[in-house]
């Protein structure tokens, strides 16, 4: 009989071993990494101990994300929250800073304003037609951006701190105005380490902030 056959039997039979016990216990197979031999219930047992061990450890996985996801929504939460408050684009960015900075721990950030002049305030302002050639990658993008920028793109976003930036998020800052897609700016942040901003983290939360900052940022500019 071929060991197909067997297997094709066995699996036919799954109560065979139960009918037959004794053929069981007397059964050896080889150790998985000692070498020698076990009876076949006790590599039975290693393999149940070995799938639960597996399953705890994509369970902690889950709860882990779970745990870091509700972080980032409740600080998410006061960041719109403190926004909402600011009836000035410099109290504004005032307030993304602080935020960004001691609560999300993001150690570089930079709010653009795609405008001509912005009177009374300090805030980084560049022209769309300047800033389409340098972040055209990013901006042809329907959503946010996160990896590695280039050097020109992270000489424009982050100045002279571009090189200590090893991965980015650049969040587009758009209005929506009778189905009209207009930029506003975007809003960079940086981190200097290489895995902090990666594209496969996914952008949902990156995604939520760039459509409640751009609500946010159109009530004060206009």
């Amino acid at each position: 009989m071929k060991s197909s056959e067997v297997a094709q039997y066995l699996s036919d039979n799954p109560t065979f071993f139960k009918d037959h016990l004794d053929l069981l216990e007397s059964m050896s197979v080889p150790h998985p990494t000692r070498g020698g031999a076990i009876s076949l219930l006790e590599r039975q047992v290693m393999l149940l101990r070995k799938t639960a061990s597996e399953h705890q450890s994509q369970f902690q996985c889950l709860v882990s994300a779970a745990r870091e996801n509700e972080s980032i929504m409740l600080k998410s939460r006061r960041l719109i929250l403190a926004g909402l408050e600011c009836d000035t684009i410099d109290g504004f960015v005032s307030i993304v800073d602080d935020i960004l900075r001691n609560e999300f721990d993001v150690p570089f950030h930079s709010l653009i304003l795609f405008s001509n002049e912005l009177p009374d305030s300090n805030v980084k302002v560049s022209s769309l037609d300047a800033a389409e050639p340098v972040l055209k990658e990013i901006l042809l993008k329907t959503g946010c951006y996160s990896g590695v920028l280039s050097v020109a793109e992270a000489n424009y976003l982050f100045d002279d701190v571009s090189d200590k930036v090893m991965s980015a998020a650049v969040l587009p800052l758009v209005s929506r105005f009778n189905g009209e897609l207009k930029y506003l700016g975007v809003l960079a942040l940086g981190s200097n380490m290489l895995e902090r901003f990666s594209k496969d983290k996914g952008d949902l939360f990156l995604m939520y902030l760039s459509e409640l900052l751009s609500a946010i940022l159109l009530r004060l500019i206009k």
